[in-house]
């Protein structure tokens, strides 16, 4: 459950966020999270700009000063930053390949639970970039993602309404004992403090599920290509 530490400039931190901890407990300023845990280590002023899942793991870019968290919010606003995820799904991998390609979907936040519905809520986009089987079990699939939209419970909600739940997800009528794997494995930013386009890669952890060699290739190609030049703006609608 260590909060291990990928990268530093003077204006921010990224960090791995373990599985099973809050981004941000709000409502409990003394509960476990990882604020709390950055702040505990001597980071006094830390502020999230973005959050993910507490049952999800991976990248999470943490600010360090006011200066820092107004230039990565903005970056947000204008769809310059550019994520994907890796998700363990509740199909096989020749289901799973039929899902690759774009995804629009309108959410609804109702509770603690996203729902699709057909109009009235807000409009979600990702992209299946490809598929591949879960070493673990051949009834499920790993599938690696591009988040163009970062809705409450976008990726779970979205892939349950595509007929492929991720495994563990009880939310979302996932099956399955094992928990919940999805990790956000890339993620491109300009800097803050040098204006430089910058990708971070997740190294591996023990939250990580084993993959197969093409997600592993796959995920090395992704972030090799988003080095190479910094996007225009995010073009999804």
């Amino acid at each position: 459950m260590a909060v291990r530490v990928v990268d530093r400039t003077p204006g921010a931190l990224v960090v791995v966020k373990p599985a099973g901890l809050a981004s941000e407990l709000t409502r409990d300023p003394a509960g476990d999270s990882l604020v709390q845990r950055l702040r505990a280590d001597g980071l006094p002023d830390v502020r999230l700009v973005h959050r993910l899942d507490a049952p999800a793991c991976g990248l999470v870019l943490v600010a360090l000063t006011p200066a820092a968290a107004a230039h990565y919010a903005r970056e947000i606003e204008a769809r310059r930053w550019q994520k994907w995820y890796v998700a363990r799904l509740a199909q096989p991998v020749a289901v799973t390949r039929r899902l690759v390609g774009p995804h629009k979907a309108y959410l609804r936040t109702e509770g603690r639970v996203a729902t699709v519905v057909r109009s009235g809520g807000k409009p979600s986009f990702l992209d299946v970039v490809m598929a591949a089987p879960a070493p673990e079990d051949a009834g499920w699939s790993h599938v690696l993602i591009r988040l163009h939209t970062g809705r409450f419970h976008q990726i779970r909600a979205m892939m349950a309404h595509a007929g492929a739940p991720l495994a563990g997800d009880a939310t979302y009528g996932g099956p399955g004992v094992w928990p919940l794997y999805l990790e956000h494995v890339v993620l491109g930013s300009v800097v803050d403090t040098t204006g430089t386009w910058t990708v971070w890669q997740a190294p591996p952890h023990a939250d990580r599920d084993a993959w197969a060699p093409e997600l592993t290739d796959a995920v090395e190609a992704t972030a090799a290509t988003a080095r190479r030049a910094p996007p225009p703006p995010d073009s999804a609608p």
